[in-house]
């Protein structure tokens, strides 16, 4: 059964007007795939002739694997912001593993996937074109079960590290007062060179970037809360030096102040 996103998800910028452009739903996985997939999740857009739209999220620490109307893919970190250009119709159905979690279905570095795009076929060995065909007229809940059958069929052994760390982020991310590497290095019971060490093999991004992309979404979601923020005092709650360090990362992350992107957000809802 799926479940319908939330207006407030951090990860899909501008929600309100986003959420007019395309449909997102997330789906529930099965036992044997929940020690390393989060969700599985589907998108479907069909625009009018002539007009088009560009999505932009402010993604996870989390690789995808996804197979839509062009393409079958995976999707390492993504430290910019992502942003993918919708026009038509079309649909993608993806795995969002958790963090760490992709690291066991290849045995090699996920930082080689970091801020890239393969093919499926070149990521995991195994051709995809009989998943595309079977995708690409089913509803969604087909999709998803496709999905599901293509990663059941060759699913690897467990990895006592993966699930250590995939615990780790997701602490981090559920945790607000968790700003600073010692102390997420402390969670882990390890050392913070040995973090670092450890997040580049599994997780494919830093654990600053890790913490400061956690604390952004933070910011996106009061954001788009649409009640008034008090953002020096909010800075200082997510471990912002100050209110201008908090603007000048989320500007970079983002491409506005978080003021404006309130302010945006807000007014594309009453149109």
């Amino acid at each position: 059964m799926a479940v319908s996103i939330e207006v407030k998800e951090p990860a899909i910028l501008r929600p309100r007007s986003a959420l007019r452009h395309f449909d997102f739903a997330r789906y529930p996985v099965p036992v044997r795939l929940a020690p390393f997939v989060d969700h599985f999740w589907t998108v479907v857009w069909d625009l009018p002739a002539g007009q088009t739209y560009d999505a932009r999220l402010l993604t996870y620490a989390s690789v995808n694997l996804s197979v839509t109307n062009s393409e079958a893919d995976v999707t390492g970190v993504v430290r910019r912001r992502y942003e993918r250009h919708l026009e038509g119709s079309g649909y993608a159905v993806g795995a969002r593993f958790r963090p760490a979690c992709f690291r066991p279905w290849i045995g090699w570095s996920v930082s080689l996937l970091t801020d890239a795009h393969r093919p499926i076929a070149a990521v995991l060995g195994r051709e995809t074109d009989e998943l595309a065909r079977a995708v690409a007229p089913a509803g969604l809940e087909r999709r998803v079960e496709l999905l599901t059958d293509f990663l059941t069929s060759e699913v690897p052994a467990p990895d006592p590290t993966a699930a250590r760390l995939a615990d780790v982020v997701e602490t981090v991310a559920a945790t607000s007062s968790l700003t600073r590497v010692g102390a997420v290095a402390a969670l882990a019971g390890t050392s913070v060179r040995s973090l670092q060490r450890d997040f580049a093999e599994y997780v494919g991004a830093s654990p600053k970037w890790v913490i400061q992309r956690c604390r952004l979404q933070d910011v996106a979601a009061r954001a788009a809360g649409g009640e008034p923020v008090d953002w020096a005092a909010l800075a200082l709650e997510l471990g912002f030096a100050d209110q201008a360090h908090l603007t000048r990362a989320f500007t970079a992350a983002v491409g506005v102040p978080p003021a404006t992107y309130a302010r945006q957000d807000l007014e594309t809802a009453d149109r």
